[in-house]
């Protein structure tokens, strides 16, 4: 009895400590990246680069085309395959999924196929201007697949943002087993072809990282029209979850946490020997702390898109970037900012679109990765999601990935071509 009574309380004081995912059962942690197989595509004339050399192609597997989006997609390493295989699988039985914007066919062909054997799906869209006021046309369009399929409109009112989360929830509310996935990408052509990254976890429902997520699932649900609701529901419902964050995996969901996130990863960057960036956009606040760790004699890198590049070097918006971010990231070059540029097909729109931190420091590596860009908004009034990532499995495929895009993918300035030209 005694000794019973001894193993109850250990178990007890185990729960009551922070702990890891892989402390619970189920578990699986799996991060992909879409890193797409592209076609070389060669230039029409060869075409010079900034130092003079020849360059006869844009560079293989980051210059993509549509043509490139169907063999990458259908690769068993492709998140949008693993999302698929999800959403097949026979015990998935209710899916809650939220993104700036949702055109992704093979999903929603998947999504309309599971809802017609008996699945809910729920579902929050960017009240996007540029929809007709029938709102998005796929995500409506699941309507006809079955009577269990709910679309809510969040974002860019009541000072709200974009609805930029970008998270999909497999069986949501089941008793013993939750999948969830957290990504860089949206439902669209992000799940292959776009260089992003999709982060896919098995866990259990008792984990915080889970009730956090339902927390979130039912403040954009019903309490997300305007920015003061939402931050006062989502600070109480975390306050009542009874399990201790796990130590390995920390979220942040804005708005509300925002200054929070910001505060964790620049004291993350501050402690850090190496930080090493890759993000899409750019604002005051990142501009500032990349001037600060440079000044404080920091080892930075920084892997951002070409459409950066040309805002700064043609002084024009393009692409997805504009000339103001541009002339505030670029010159960070002359304080020691080691920079690298992916040189996607700006006239497809396709994106060097990942964001995330690694820092190594002298006794971790941890990232921070997410839905967000490195703007203001993203870390203030944006609906957006966000992590620091001390699980080791994550931390070694982040930084695996990080040298591929820096060794093998990303085009130094002095290589880059000195005029726009696409094939």
């Amino acid at each position: 009895m005694k000794h019973f009574l001894i193993c109850s309380l250990l178990a007890l004081s185990s729960l009551a400590q922070a702990a890891k995912l892989s402390d619970f059962s189920p578990y699986k942690f799996e991060t992909l990246f879409t890193n797409p197989k592209c076609a070389e595509v060669k230039y029409d004339r060869p075409v010079l680069a900034e130092d003079g050399s020849t360059l006869t192609a844009k560079p293989k597997d980051v210059y993509c085309k549509a043509s490139d989006m169907a063999p990458s997609a259908s690769r068993t390493s492709s998140p949008q395959f693993r999302l698929i295989e999800w959403i097949e699988e026979p015990t998935t039985k209710e899916i809650f999924l939220a993104y700036l914007s949702f055109s992704n066919k093979p999903v929603a062909d998947a999504l309309c196929a599971a809802v017609k054997r008996g699945m809910k799906l729920t579902m929050v869209i960017d009240s996007a201007p540029e929809e007709d006021e029938n709102g998005n046309s796929m995500a409506e369009g699941l309507k006809k697949c079955g009577t269990d399929v709910t679309v809510h409109y969040r974002g860019q009112r009541n000072g709200l943002g974009y609805a930029h989360n970008k998270i999909f929830m497999v069986n949501p509310d089941d008793a013993k087993e939750v999948r969830l996935v957290f990504s860089s990408g949206n439902m669209s052509t992000g799940t292959a072809i776009h260089h992003e990254n999709w982060n896919f976890i098995t866990t259990s429902p008792k984990t915080h990282f889970i009730q956090a997520h339902k927390c979130v699932r039912e403040g954009m649900i019903n309490h997300g029209d305007s920015r003061k609701e939402f931050v006062a529901f989502m600070s109480e419902c975390r306050k009542n979850i009874k399990v201790k964050e796990e130590d390995d995996i920390k979220s942040f969901f804005v708005p509300g946490q925002g200054k929070e996130a910001f505060a964790t990863l620049t004291d993350l960057a501050k402690r850090a020997k190496h930080v090493s960036a890759t993000a899409h956009r750019f604002s005051g606040d990142f501009v500032r702390l990349f001037t600060e760790l440079l000044n404080l004699g920091q080892d930075v890198r920084l892997i951002t898109d070409d459409d950066m590049y040309w805002s700064w070097k043609l002084r024009v918006d393009t692409g997805r970037n504009t000339r103001l971010e541009a002339y505030k990231v670029l010159p960070l070059r002359d304080l020691g900012l080691k920079m690298k540029f992916m040189e996607t097909n700006q006239s497809q729109v396709f994106l060097q679109h990942n964001k995330f931190m690694v820092f190594e420091m002298s006794d971790e590596d941890v990232v921070f990765a997410g839905a967000g860009n490195f703007t203001s908004a993203a870390f203030d009034k944006n609906y957006e999601n966000f992590y620091v990532i001390r699980n080791e499995e994550a931390v070694k495929a982040f930084k695996k990935q990080y040298s591929h895009f820096w060794n093998d993918l990303a085009t130094a300035p002095e290589k880059m071509p000195r005029q726009n030209i696409l094939p």
